[in-house]
């Protein structure tokens, strides 16, 4: 274990991962991390850029986890925006996790390091529609997407629950064997592979 607490680490990407390996290796051990990052900023998909004047978030991603331990040590760093009830809950995909609201050192008019809570409503735009994100087979989805893709998305969906791939090698397999390969080529291929670069029979499931 001694021999582990010097040397040199490299870490490649700067992104949230990237830079809490980084952080733990400074804090609890003599290991030099080195961190590679391709672009000109860090904080992968989760920096936000300043663009003509207006601060954008790259992807509109939600941070979450369900690791008490994972949350208290971003809020630690970047504690939650204050409010007037002190306290507050955060909810994602049926999970919740209660953080302490510190009002005075959490204001982010005035600091930048504040975690903000924001309502988010993600939706996709498809033949001059939006559909919800994550796709819901509602009378909604289904009237926006007509009869003839609704029957075609029905019967590849059937068909996937009823044959699924057996091996779950790439995210094309883990996709269709999920919506059916109709719905997959509708909505998820074009919109993955446009923001990984990577067609989505290359990238793991």
């Amino acid at each position: 274990m001694s021999e582990m607490k010097h040397g040199v680490a490299i870490i490649i990407g700067a992104g949230p991962a990237g830079l809490t390996a980084a952080v733990e290796l400074q804090r609890h051990t003599g290991i030099k991390p080195i961190l590679i990052e391709s672009g000109d900023q860090v904080g992968g998909l989760s920096r936000t850029v300043v663009y003509k004047g207006n601060r954008m978030d790259i992807g509109g991603h939600r941070f979450f986890s369900k690791s008490d331990r994972v949350m208290q040590w971003w809020l630690d760093l970047m504690p939650i925006e204050s409010n007037t009830n002190g306290d507050d809950q955060l909810r994602y995909q049926g999970q919740q996790c209660d953080v302490p609201v510190d009002p005075q050192h959490a204001d982010p008019q005035n600091e930048d390091l504040v975690m903000l809570v924001r309502n988010r409503k993600s939706r996709i735009y498809f033949m001059r529609r939006f559909f919800d994100y994550p796709i819901r087979l509602t009378a909604d989805t289904l009237k926006k997407m007509g009869l003839v893709r609704t029957f075609r998305a029905g019967a590849s969906y059937m068909r996937a629950a009823l044959v699924p791939r057996p091996e779950e090698r790439t995210l094309e397999d883990f996709l269709i064997n999920r919506f059916g390969k109709q719905l997959y080529l509708t909505f998820f291929k074009s919109y993955t592979e446009k923001v990984w670069g990577v067609p989505c029979n290359e990238l793991s499931a």
